[in-house]
Formats: structure tokens, C-alpha cells, sequence
């Protein structure tokens, strides 16, 4: 017997995120014009079937393409006149896909009456049978497809999106009647079909704004259109609106910042970073894009800061942009007040199980690395890194920074959460690192730093940061620190980098920053490696590494770690009842649909016969 297996959260995520695939660029509004026409012509051909009257096809496809194309032009000015947003690309292609709407119940419709004739040998005309009364019928799905397209991407409000929802069917009506000579009987009876199709539409929203609307009692579709503005327009109104969302959701958190500073002769070099602070959810929304806010809220400091990944999940969100520069105001005071030295321990790695952990001691405060590379995983919780970080100091660390290396995931793969067996392993890697670490010869370091921006795009997995090199020199021993700004690596390239630099140091970690600014594209899964090709990777992080290592020069360090107090983040469980609550809504979509829009369909057919 089959058994259903429940899927897991990891999984339930992974769906979520595939959504995006379905999501496309609207093409340019003047590649519709061509199409919009041979719609027209073809559904006018239909209109006066079986009659090949030339003339008269031609003057259909005019009282046809001419509403489509006044539509396409004034839904813009129309919806954003009443508060929503619209994009003249938008516009014109729901303007051609409702002329798809139309003609399909065209073609059904003659189609049917023609196997009919031809079955019964009795000959149709469009005098015993009314093909406008169809059409009318088209017309109406219009108006529903409209109503909802409009409502979740334009204004949520449903009486402010119906008069830019409204105006192809209404365009329509008018190109139809005039070009059947409707009375004003008709006329009525039209409108009367429109109402029922409006309404059908209200429904159906209804039932997409439930979910969200029980779960956090906001308006999904509003939500839904300030997300979408992210993958087209990324403006700063829909930035604004999503992060009043998640403020208001948000709780408040103490979170851990923990760092290493290096000052050479001319001050700051470089400063290695790692906030529990999540850089997402998307975009450049609230904590995404968390590497370069960081840097700019710095850059009095030194242009030089590699903000790695922290033992953090999207429950530890900012839940706005401004919390982000809490991070950077609490790390300039800690540098301001740090005590600098000149000699620092020699990088240790040690395993277990399927985790390794990298380690260098910054004084009496160590610096672990952690990854579970080959081994697929996505992030590593605070609680696993609150652990790592207490072990050693049982281990005789002052204290600890602990980093996610983040550098090896598939779709599908879950969390490293505390209690699990993954988590005990990287907590016991660590503890061995440091153990190691500590014991390690200090000598006095050299520091290099080298960037490289520009290479690849977000749509390759790179964000704005690119690539950060930090090598470490003492003892003889240079240790290299390699970050991309990306969300996470495909199984193979942290090995494959490790590997490319081994001819110029002794020990390294490739990591990623987690940035899922690199996630709009229409993907979901966007890992470094996953778009851009190997051999420019490799290349970009050698290249890096040499320059770094071209930049050595004395330097001083001082490790540091501080909580920051009342941090707004997500907050526990929020991801997951977000990702439930969009599953939810996903789920009930497709029936949805089915019901209120085929019975829009059979009661307006109903009311054009009956009456």
C-alpha cells in the first residue's frame, strides 16, 4: 500500500521558493501590437462565420483591436490615478490575454455549432444564432481576469481596481454593440453579465487573502504586489510596504555581533564580520542585501569588510533596513574600544562526523569557521552557534565568533537545527578546533586584503560585494578567507576553490555572505556556481587570493563580540508560518479557479438565454 509522506519544512520551503519560476518580465508594450491585432482579426473572422465577407471581418477586427489598444493606453493613468501601480508593458499584455480569454470561448462556440450543422445537416448563420451574445460571454471572463490580475498587482482595494479592470470589457461592449447594432436591451443584459463576472472575481480574491489575512491579518494581495515590484521594479514604495509588514510582525531580540578588526599603519584594514542577523527575505527587503549596508554604515571606517554568514535562519530577519545599521553602529563602538595586538595563533581545522571547523585564536578569543561541505545543508540556527560558542569557552576561549560557512546546498536540504544530529556535529568540530587553536605557537601576523566586484551579476549568484580575500600570515602559515557575496554554493565549488588556492596558502575557507538579493531571478535557487560557470570562479578567487597575499603587511588584531539589545527581527517560527501560510493560499488557488470562474461562465451564459 502507498503511504503519503508528509513533506518536511526544508521541503515546504524549497515549494515555496519555486514559485518563483512562475513568474516572468512582461515583454515591451509595442511587441503586443502585431499580436493584439491578429487576435482581433481572427476573433472578428469568427464573429461573422460562416460568411467570408471581407469587409466586414475587417470592420469587426477595428470595433476589436482599437477598445484593446484604448485600453492598453489608458489602464495605466487609470489605475495609478486611483492609488495602484501599473506599467505600460503590464497593461498591454492583460490586454492581449484577454483577448486570448475571448477568443477561446469564440472558437469553443463555433466549433461546437459547427460539428452541430454538420451532424444535424441543418445550416447555421448569424442570424439563428447570436455569435455577439459569445462574445459578451468573453468579454465578461475579461473583466474577471482583470479584477483579479489588477486587485494582487495593482490596488488591492476591488472598487478602486474596477475602473481600470473594467475599461477593455466596457471598450468592448461598446465595439460589439456598435458593430451588431445592439439595442438597448441588450445593452442592460450585457452589464447584468459583467456584474456577475465581478463578483466572481471578489470571491476568488477573497479566498487568495484568506490565508495571510487569518495567519497575520494582512492583505495577501497587497503583499503579493509589493513582492512582485521586487522581481520587476524594485522600487521604494514596495520596499517600504513589505518591511511595514514584517515590522509589524516583528519581536524584539538581543542579537550577537561578533568580529576580528586589523589595523595596519594607516589605520582599519580590514574587518571580518559575523552578525546573527539573517541577510533576507528577498531582495533588497528589511536584513537582504545585509554585506552592503553593513559596509556603507563602515565605510568611515575602512572600505575593507567582509560580513560573513552567522549561526542565524530567516526567524532572525531584520525586520527593517534601519535595524541593519544597528550592526554597524554597535561594531564601531566595539572597535573604538577594542585592545589591539600584534600576535595571533596559527589556523587549526579539525572534523567530525560530516562537519569541519576551521579556528584561529585572536588572543584569547577564537575565530571558528564551520561548514558541512560536501555534505548539502542550508543555514545553521543561533542556538547550534550559542552552543559552539560556550564549548569553547569551556575549552578555555575568553570567548568565540562562530561562522556558517554557508557553501554547500541543494533545493530540499534543511536547516541545521539545535538538538539534531548535524548540530552536535559541528558543535563538537568546533569545541576540537579550538581546542587545537588554542594550543597553537602565536607569532606576529601580516594581513592582506583584496576585492573583486563587478565580474558577474546577481542573476549569476554575486551580488554587489563580490568576492573578499583576507589572508592571515603567522608563524609561516597563511590562511585565507574567501568570501563571495552570494546565497550559498552548489555541492563541489568550496572543494574546487580550496583546492585552487592550496598552491599559495597553507589553509583556507571559501564561504558566502547568504545575500539574497541575488535571489530575484525568477529561479528561487541561485547559489553560487549554480549560473555562473566554475572556471570564472575559480579564477575571480585565485585572482583574488594573489592580490591579497601581493598586499601583505604588518597589522595588529583585536576580536570582539557585543550583543545589541532591542534588534526587531522576524522572530521565532515566522518563516515557517509564512511559508505554511503561501503554501496554503497556493493550494487552494487552482480549485478556486476552476469554481469561480466556470460558474461566472454557466450562470452569465444562463442569464443571456433565459433572458
Amino acid at each position: 500500500m502507498h503511504v503519503l509522506r508528509a513533506k518536511t519544512v526544508a521541503e515546504s520551503h524549497a515549494e515555496t521558493t519555486r514559485m518563483a519560476r512562475r513568474l516572468f518580465v512582461s515583454p515591451p508594450a509595442q511587441r503586443m501590437v502585431l499580436p493584439i491585432l491578429a487576435f482581433s482579426l481572427m476573433e472578428s473572422f469568427l464573429l461573422v462565420y460562416p460568411s467570408l465577407d471581407g469587409g466586414r471581418v475587417l470592420l469587426g477586427a477595428v470595433a476589436i483591436a482599437l477598445p484593446a489598444y484604448i485600453a492598453g493606453l489608458a489602464t495605466v493613468p487609470v489605475a495609478e490615478r486611483l492609488g495602484g501601480r501599473m506599467y505600460f508593458r503590464r497593461s498591454f499584455l492583460l490586454v492581449f490575454v484577454g483577448l486570448m480569454m475571448v477568443g477561446a470561448v469564440e472558437v469553443v462556440t463555433v466549433t461546437g455549432l459547427t460539428v452541430y450543422a454538420i451532424a444535424t445537416g441543418e445550416r447555421y448563420t448569424t442570424q439563428t444564432f447570436r455569435i455577439d451574445r459569445v462574445a459578451i460571454l468573453g468579454y465578461g471572463a475579461v473583466l474577471w481576469i482583470r479584477e483579479v490580475i489588477l486587485s494582487a498587482t495593482s490596488n488591492s482595494k476591488y472598487v478602486r481596481s474596477l475602473p481600470a479592470a473594467s475599461l477593455h470589457p466596457l471598450l468592448g461592449l461598446v465595439g460589439i454593440a456598435l458593430f451588431f447594432r445592439s439595442g438597448p436591451w441588450d445593452i442592460v443584459l450585457d452589464l447584468a453579465v459583467f456584474i456577475l463576472f465581478f463578483l466572481s472575481a471578489v470571491t476568488y480574491a477573497d479566498i487568495a487573502k484568506r490565508p495571510l489575512m487569518r495567519s497575520f491579518g494582512a492583505d495577501g494581495l497587497k503583499l503579493l504586489r509589493s513582492t512582485l515590484d521586487q522581481y520587476s521594479e524594485q522600487e521604494e514604495a514596495g520596499i517600504k510596504e513589505l518591511e511595514a509588514f514584517f515590522d509589524s510582525i516583528s519581536v524584539r531580540a538581543r542579537v550577537r555581533v561578533g568580529g576580528v578588526a586589523f589595523r595596519g599603519p594607516k589605520g582599519i584594514k580590514a574587518l571580518f564580520l559575523a552578525p546573527t542577523v539573517h541577510p533576507g527575505p528577498m531582495g533588497f527587503v528589511s536584513g537582504s542585501d545585509l554585506p552592503s549596508k553593513v559596509a556603507r554604515g563602515l565605510a568611515s571606517l575602512t572600505p575593507n569588510v567582509l560580513v560573513a554568514h552567522g549561526p542565524t535562519t530567516h526567524d532572525e530577519n531584520p525586520a527593517t533596513s534601519g535595524e541593519v545599521e544597528k550592526v554597524s553602529e554597535a561594531v564601531r563602538g566595539m572597535v573604538a574600544s577594542a585592545t589591539f595586538g600584534p600576535k595571533v595563533g596559527r589556523a587549526s581545522r579539525a572534523s567530525f562526523g560530516r562537519a569541519s571547523a576551521l579556528a584561529q585564536a585572536f588572543g584569547d578569543v577564537v575565530l571558528i569557521v564551520a561548514s558541512f561541505a560536501p555534505n548539502p545543508t542550508d543555514d545553521i540556527d543561533s542556538a547550534t552557534g550559542h552552543a559552539a560558542v560556550q564549548e569553547a569557552r569551556l575549552a578555555g576561549a575568553g570567548d568565540a565568533v562562530f561562522v556558517d560557512a554557508h557553501n554547500c546546498h541543494e533545493p530540499g536540504v534543511g536547516l541545521t537545527l539545535f538538538g539534531s544530529e548535524r548540530s552536535h556535529e559541528i558543535i563538537e568540530a568546533a569545541k576540537a578546533a579550538t581546542q587545537a587553536a588554542l594550543k597553537a605557537p602565536k607569532d606576529r601576523i601580516r594581513v592582506g586584503y583584496a576585492a573583486r566586484r563587478g565580474f558577474a551579476t546577481p542573476d549569476q549568484g554575486i551580488g554587489a560585494r563580490g568576492i573578499d580575500a583576507l589572508v592571515v600570515e603567522t608563524g609561516g602559515q597563511r590562511t585565507a578567507y574567501v568570501l563571495f557575496d552570494g546565497n550559498n554554493m552548489v555541492p563541489g565549488i568550496r572543494d574546487a576553490i580550496r583546492a585552487r588556492v592550496a598552491g599559495l596558502v597553507q589553509e583556507s575557507e571559501a564561504m558566502t555572505t547568504d545575500n539574497h538579493s541575488v535571489n530575484l531571478t525568477m529561479d528561487g535557487f541561485n547559489a553560487v556556481g549554480a549560473a555562473l560557470d566554475q572556471e570564472t570562479i575559480l579564477t575571480q578567487a585565485e585572482g583574488a587570493v594573489r592580490e591579497a597575499i601581493a598586499n601583505l603587511e604588518d597589522a595588529e588584531a583585536a576580536a570582539f563580540a557585543v550583543e545589541i539589545p532591542n534588534f526587531r527581527i522576524f522572530g521565532p517560527q515566522s518563516a515557517s508560518r509564512l511559508t505554511t501560510s503561501i503554501n496554503s493560499t497556493m493550494a487552494v488557488l487552482r480549485p478556486a479557479l476552476y469554481v469561480t470562474l466556470s460558474g461566472a461562465i454557466a450562470l452569465g451564459a444562463l442569464v443571456i438565454v433565459l433572458f
